[in-house]
């Protein structure tokens, strides 16, 4: 590929940063493009793709601070090389190719942070999941397109410790993800949100993680392990992180 200019250099920085994020170091399905661009043509950017990288988000409107934008390939790739340069406690020692910062939408309504993530790169086992999808379907959110999901302790590990390292990296996700609200499902979430684990005093209530609205509830795990104490609560609190997120009128 030739870079003989600025501009074609950096279109090969995407074609090189596309290949990272779809695990394709070998370029068998991203396709390669030749750029050339004359030294005497001037670049000129649409008005309208220019307004995207302008105007604030509705949630930054609201907060009438000035925020600094990031396009999603290179906060994904920023959040990935945080985790695994962080080698603050033992459990790096159990990453493995499976085990990533988090999956979803690039910019979601929603972002789930549940305790922690299973060695095979999980948020939620399969019986979790399909409990998982009944909340999403009675909120009327699209898992893939308007939700992220993430975990408190970022490598697959049984201890409940949670290092600074954790909380560094999930912060720098709210930045870039720039959800509307954040729900904490379960303790470790509930612990870092308020400074008590106690999901029953937590819950109800709109809290502030990282200047972004957060409630805190039961994860999956513990609704299904008392299903008749804890399903009516847990749906309160979705219906709250709805109404914060403006999506209430969905339900």
């Amino acid at each position: 590929m030739e870079r003989d200019s600025a501009a074609e250099y950096f279109f090969s920085l995407l074609d090189d940063a596309a290949s990272v994020i779809l695990s394709d170091p070998l370029r068998q399905t991203v396709p390669v493009y030749s750029y050339r661009i004359e030294d005497e043509e001037e670049v000129r950017i649409d008005p309208s793709v220019s307004a995207i990288f302008t105007q604030p988000s509705s949630r930054q409107e609201e907060q009438g601070g000035p925020r600094s934008v990031q396009s999603g390939a290179l906060g994904v790739l920023q959040l990935s090389e945080m985790l695994m340069d962080c080698h603050e406690c033992e459990a790096w020692l159990q990453r493995n190719g499976n085990t990533v910062a988090g999956q979803g939408a690039s910019k979601p309504i929603f972002l789930f942070v549940v305790d922690r993530i299973a060695p095979d790169g999980s948020f939620f086992s399969m019986q979790e999941m399909a409990f998982f999808d009944k909340w999403l379907k009675g909120l009327h959110l699209d898992a893939r397109r308007e939700c992220h999901y993430t975990s408190v302790i970022k490598c697959p590990t049984s201890t409940d410790f949670i290092f600074k390292g954790c909380e560094d990296i999930l912060a720098r996700q709210i930045e870039v993800l720039d959800p509307r609200v954040v729900v904490m499902l379960g303790s470790a979430g509930c612990f870092i949100t308020t400074g008590d684990g106690d999901i029953f005093k937590a819950r109800g209530r709109v809290h502030t993680y990282h200047g972004c609205p957060t409630v805190c509830s039961f994860s999956p795990t513990q609704v299904l392990a008392d299903y008749a104490a804890l399903r009516r609560p847990v749906w309160e609190d979705l219906k709250l992180a709805a109404k914060v997120a403006g999506t209430l009128v969905r339900i």
